[in-house]
């Protein structure tokens, strides 16, 4: 049974019954998981519906993970189905994801112009979360001796 709202558009739980397994992917890296998350490899050679990781199934994958927007680390899939991978969502502009996907453009792409650009936005991204650890660190020094009784 399909569901629709008053305005004749389907739910979202209609919309996610109707996507596919890289679709569905992509969207739970997206918004399920602050994008990215580690899978197995063997999970997604499923999901190109084949049985073993031979190099032709881990090029598919590859090239499925690609057009969803999908990066992964490391850079070439293991052919190991046992072995976890990182995926993380590469049309994000914020957050882990968004990291990662500058730390592994900087790790396969070959010198070019926008690399400087590329390193002072890590650098000042990776500063801003230290700072927001030391932030925290600071508090909750603060707290344990206000709990007990020190300033």
């Amino acid at each position: 049974m399909t569901s629709t709202t008053t305005d004749g558009e389907h739910a979202p739980h209609d919309e996610w019954a109707s996507m596919d397994g890289w679709a569905r992917l992509a969207a739970t890296l997206k918004f399920v998981h602050h994008g990215h998350a580690s899978r197995s490899v063997e999970e997604l050679v499923h999901l190109v519906g084949a049985q073993k990781a031979g190099a032709r199934v881990i090029e598919r994958v590859e090239q499925k993970l690609a057009e969803h927007n999908i990066g992964h680390l490391p850079t070439k899939l293991p052919n190991d189905s046992t072995r976890q991978v990182l995926l993380y969502s590469s049309d994000g502009a914020k957050g882990l994801s968004y990291i990662i996907r500058l730390i592994h453009e900087l790790a396969t792409d070959g010198p070019a112009a926008s690399e400087n650009a590329t390193v002072h936005q890590l650098d000042s991204l990776l500063k801003a979360v230290t700072s927001v650890h030391t932030a925290l660190d600071q508090n909750e020094a603060r707290a344990r001796r206000t709990a007990t009784g020190r300033s």
